[in-house]
């Protein structure tokens, strides 16, 4: 048994050496492959928005993220794994804009917001 498994490990033990350098150097180019860009249209949460007050007027569901990432893992990405938030926390009623930036997108480790259209929104809060 122990010439058998010898024969098989040590027989063209050079071509076996070969192989594994090959498939070594074909793994590290496609991992390293340069980074994509896919563009996104996710929804737009609004988090946070105090009790006594309620959004007038036309609320903008959707916005449209670029990210850039590794292709194989922005294949897979779905839209509802992206989400773009704004926190109403602490404000009074009134007219607001908000600026929609990297730090308001929730995205997988890996991936970047290249660009948010749009890049602003304005909200009109209300009394209830």
């Amino acid at each position: 048994m122990g010439d058998w498994l010898k024969q098989l490990v040590l027989h063209n033990w050079w071509l076996k050496l070969v192989s594994l350098g090959l498939a070594y150097v074909l793994w590290v180019v496609v991992t390293q492959a340069p980074p994509v860009e896919v563009g996104l249209t996710v929804p737009l949460e609004l988090r946070n928005l105090p009790a006594n007050l309620q959004v007038a007027g036309e609320i903008p569901t959707r916005v449209h993220v670029q990210v850039r990432g590794p292709e194989g893992q922005l294949r897979m990405l779905e839209p509802e794994e992206v989400a773009v938030s704004v926190d109403l926390s602490g404000l009074a009623a009134g007219n607001h804009a908000f600026r929609l930036e990297a730090a308001n997108v929730e995205l997988p480790p890996g991936v970047e917001v290249v660009r948010i259209i749009p890049d602003e929104v304005r909200l009109e809060l209300a009394p209830r």
